[in-house]
């Protein structure tokens, strides 16, 4: 019941007390003047005895009405000052810092739809600081590793050129040699730059793409055959056959795909009985699933959740030839403006699989 209607009833039922004691006061006094006996006694001494009956007649009307009014307005009143209390509560709790302080919420009236919307703005309260706090805790993390990785090279670029300078290297190809670190460290820190550039376009949604349809196994094979040419075990399984076509922006989908190429080689074992890399496409729920599998060491089951996070290193005891940590990164955020999905799996048989689901536009 709305408060609007409790109130108004709460009036009509003090009208209601009001007109009941007064009929039962009116029918008392008819009882009193028909009975024969009384009727006599009222008759002969009707202004005394009328008097007094109507003084103390009135006295209880008022007395059992106000009796009665006030009993049912301090109802009411609890009905509207408990949830006020509560609500009370709750937002001191909140003013203190305390978001985890529930308001139950209950009924149809319009304190109750208060105190829900009280608890929704608590809960979006809630999950906004939880936001912020992740955030400044991935902004903490991020500057760690922006430092960490930006060090590394800088001392090695500072040592080497110092000892250009100093004269350490003494000989032409002494020199030569600590060029050439000094030459490979910068494009490491290039690297590292245009990855954060990279990055912050894509959060800042400032990355357009210039999509084209393109059979995705097609592509995918060209972009192999061209990294892979040294590579001595390569399977490429039927991918010029699918026909599954895909639209995709070349440039940003060959990062993609070269930076899952890179991370084969990187961790993949020499060639035993299986391929060192194996590369697969079918058709799946509407999508192009591509599927690139290597023969290497695999990914500890605690590190899976994580491997696209920014600057998300697994075990560097298991893994010394961890990166930055930003390629998986911009490669799920670059697949999922293309509408699509990346996941990987680690091989019963050993090594990894890297999956991309791309939307079909045919039936295959």
């Amino acid at each position: 019941m709305s408060i609007r209607l409790r109130l108004l009833s709460t009036s009509l039922m003090a009208v209601f007390v009001l007109c009941a004691v007064s009929m039962g006061f009116g029918f008392l006094v008819f009882w009193l003047v028909s009975n024969p006996y009384l009727g006599q006694r009222l008759t002969e001494n009707l202004g005394q005895i009328a008097a007094q009956y109507f003084l103390f007649g009135g006295v209880a009307v008022l007395l059992l009405t106000g009796i009665g009014a006030a009993w049912i307005i301090s109802v009411n009143v609890r009905h509207v000052s408990g949830p006020l209390r509560r609500l009370k509560k709750a937002a001191m709790e909140i003013r203190d810092g305390n978001l985890e302080y529930e308001l139950p919420a209950g009924g149809h009236d319009e304190l109750s739809e208060l105190a829900a919307a009280f608890e929704q703005m608590r809960i979006r309260l809630k999950d906004s600081v939880l936001l912020k706090e992740k955030a400044e805790t991935e902004r903490r993390t991020m500057m760690a590793s922006i430092t960490h990785d930006l060090k590394t090279p800088i001392t090695s670029i500072l040592g080497y050129s110092e000892g250009i300078l100093d004269g350490v290297a003494g000989t032409a190809e002494k020199t030569r040699e600590y060029a050439s670190v000094i030459s490979k460290k910068a494009r490491s820190l290039q690297l590292l730059v245009d990855d954060l550039s990279l990055i912050s376009r894509l959060e800042n949604a400032q990355l357009p793409l210039d999509k084209q349809d393109e059979d995705f196994g097609a592509f995918a094979a060209e972009l192999a055959s061209e990294f892979f040419m040294d590579l001595q075990s390569v399977e490429l399984v039927a991918l010029d056959e699918q026909n599954l076509i895909v639209l995709i922006d070349r440039e940003k989908m060959a990062r993609v795909l070269i930076n899952i190429f890179q991370n084969c080689v990187k961790y993949k074992k020499p060639v035993q009985t299986m391929p060192e890399v194996r590369i697969s496409l079918v058709r799946q729920n509407g999508d192009a699933l591509l599927t690139i599998s290597d023969n290497g060491i695999g990914i500890a089951k605690r590190d899976l959740p994580y491997l696209f996070d920014q600057f998300y290193r697994a075990d560097e005891s298991r893994n010394p030839q961890a990166g930055s940590g930003l390629g998986l990164s911009i490669a799920r955020q670059l697949v999922q403006l293309h509408g699509g999905k990346i996941w990987i799996i680690n091989n019963p048989s050993g090594g990894i699989s890297v999956n991309i689901a791309l939307p079909c536009f045919n039936g295959g």
